[in-house]
């Protein structure tokens, strides 16, 4: 059966998939040349090449060739479209880095276009010939189902509902069925899976499942073990990892993709050398406003907590006298935010050009240094102090769980017109729970409408 050469289809989807994308650029060069001016084919081969390398790496690292694996089909739309959106991102910042000498900025986007259109209706082919096909009981995985409970009948109602995934539940058996009488089953069974579903209520009971599982291992037929963990927690995701050669499930919040991480860390590389050299042009004009206004450094430096607890030093252009700090505490039931963070309108601790310099977030820039320097992110939430997380209830410090940023949901949703400190928490759970590298673009394009607007800010 197909799914015995799984390695051998996905490669042969890899290679299709280069082909077409070659195909695409052929195509595009030939219409672009028609309405203009192109240097030889020669020229833009490094266009196809980078944007295949790209492709090659987020496709297989999201299983888009595991054609044969009955959960290929789930979310195939969105993953192909998150694919070319990176490589097709990561290939046209490459292409803006270069000196471009052939004019390929057209052809690019043609090419990337072409290219899309063509995979994604390769993609859909395979999955109409694909459940075609295992709707009509070809190349089908008999699977044994053993165990009770809600999750042993999720689990056969969802395969039941998705006869394309090429899985058919041939024998149900009751945990009560002693270890013996299972073995007989499987050798008498034509089965290439067992799905073991146990509550965590049996477990507890004292019944174990490790005979079962050995008896699948001598006989050779694996077995894939359901932990029913999801109902646990309300918010974690599970991940299974080897840890020093052990199994483990890893409960986290925060999304740990390593694809997305690298990404993300990219495009904050991207974002903090623009920001860095905008820095470096505005740094002698407000040194010289800083200084002419108030005593003390251009720079105020202060320790805040980052991702997981972690501690670092921020950097901002000094917009306060430099007892602020130590006038704080006077100021406290001035406080116009409820919780754990404080602001006022009217701060008589900020001097006249920081007041100018808040208004226009110029006193922000100097943290692309801590974007570069890998503590802060482009977007993400605001870091607090230790005193602000000294105050902090338990679900409050969820929101330090990842790398904090420059601006955040937050800063575009009300910015300093909201005034609970719930209130502010829950927009960045939000943000933390429904990460996507396009949420980041879309806040920092709100964020730059909110500055030059200057909504709400002080």
């Amino acid at each position: 059966m197909l799914k015995q050469h799984s390695s051998f289809v996905k490669q042969a989807i890899a290679l299709v998939d280069c082909l077409l994308i070659l195909g695409a650029f052929s195509i595009s060069y030939f219409l672009v040349s028609e309405y203009r001016p192109l240097a030889t084919l020669q020229n833009y081969l490094l266009m196809p090449i980078g944007f295949m390398a790209f492709y090659l790496y987020f496709a297989w690292t999201r299983h888009l060739f595991s054609i044969l694996q009955f959960n290929w089909m789930k979310g195939l739309n969105r993953r192909i479209l998150m694919i070319f959106v990176s490589a097709g991102i990561l290939g046209a910042a490459i292409l803006y880095v270069m000196p471009d000498n052939f004019d390929s900025r057209w052809l690019y986007f043609i090419f990337a276009m072409i290219s899309f259109v063509f995979i994604f209706t390769e993609k859909l082919t395979l999955k109409f010939v694909i459940a075609y096909v295992r709707r009509r009981n070809r190349n089908i995985t008999p699977i044994l189902l053993f165990g009770r409970g809600r999750i042993a009948s999720q689990i056969n109602k969802e395969i039941n509902a998705h006869p394309e995934w090429g899985l058919r539940i041939v024998k149900k058996l009751d945990v009560s069925l002693a270890p013996s009488e299972f073995e007989e089953v499987l050798k008498t069974s034509y089965i290439e899976e067992v799905f073991f579903c146990i509550p965590r209520s049996m477990t507890r009971d004292g019944f174990l499942v490790d005979a079962y599982v050995h008896i699948c291992e001598e006989i050779g037929r694996p077995a894939r073990v359901f932990l029913n963990l999801r109902d646990i927690t309300r918010l974690a995701q599970w991940e299974y990892q080897t840890f020093l050669e052990y199994p483990t499930l890893l409960s986290h919040t925060v999304e740990l993709d390593p694809d997305q991480i690298v990404f993300k860390r990219i495009f904050d590389l991207f974002g903090s050398l623009i920001g860095v050299a905008v820095l470096i042009v505005l740094y002698p004009i407000l040194a010289i406003l800083i200084k002419v206004t108030s005593p003390g450094p251009v720079f105020f430096r202060q320790i805040r907590v980052g991702k997981n607890g972690k501690r670092f030093v921020i950097y901002k252009f000094r917009s306060m006298t430099t007892d602020a700090e130590a006038r704080k505490a006077e100021l406290q039931n001035q406080n116009e935010l409820n919780g754990a963070v404080f602001k006022i309108a009217n701060d008589p601790r900020v001097t006249p050009i920081g007041s100018l310099m808040r208004k226009l977030s110029l006193d922000e820039f100097p943290q692309f240094i801590n974007v570069l320097k890998g503590e802060m992110s482009l977007v993400g939430t605001r870091p607090p102090t230790p005193d602000e997380v000294k105050e902090y209830q338990n679900w409050h410090h969820r929101r330090i769980s990842i790398r904090p940023g420059i601006t955040g949901m937050w800063q575009v949703s009300g910015r300093n017109a909201i005034k609970d400190f719930d209130e502010i928490v829950s927009l960045d759970l939000k943000y933390i729970d429904s990460w996507s590298i396009w949420l980041d673009i879309k806040i920092i394009v709100r964020t730059i409408l909110i500055v030059f607007k200057r909504d709400n800010a002080y």
